[in-house]
């Protein structure tokens, strides 16, 4: 059973606090671990060897605060899964959230989150 905290998902194979389940965090994506692994291009043996890994938990750290800042904006799950995979954004090249994590741009995702929920369009 995994444990919930404010700021993430808490592994339990690791019992690190700061480490975050792969696999909550696919289901609350509402896709596979194998199709999170994908989408991020990490090798699924990954998780299952080194959960604490630093490249993996910090894909997954940035992956959690993309989606809570898309849920303060839309409070609906289902809506920010959504969203994260398939809506290409002009301001990130016409990637979507998940492909500007994935692609190292993290901070400009970010930017983008802060803009428009301050009011500017995206």
């Amino acid at each position: 059973m995994s444990m919930r905290r404010k700021k993430g998902i808490v592994s339990p194979a690791t019992g690190n606090p700061k480490a975050l389940s792969l696999g909550d965090l696919a289901d609350l994506l509402d896709i596979t671990e194998r199709e999170l692994c994908s989408l991020l291009r990490l090798q699924p043996s990954l998780m299952r060897r080194r959960p604490d890994d630093q490249r993996l938990q910090r894909q997954l750290c940035v992956l959690a605060e993309v989606r809570s800042l898309l849920l303060e904006l839309k409070p609906d799950p289902a809506a920010v899964a959504f969203h994260l995979k398939n809506t290409p954004i002009p301001l990130l090249g016409h990637r979507t959230l998940m492909e500007s994590v994935r692609d190292g741009d993290a901070r400009k995702a970010l930017r983008y989150l802060q803009s428009i929920s301050g009011g500017q369009n995206g």
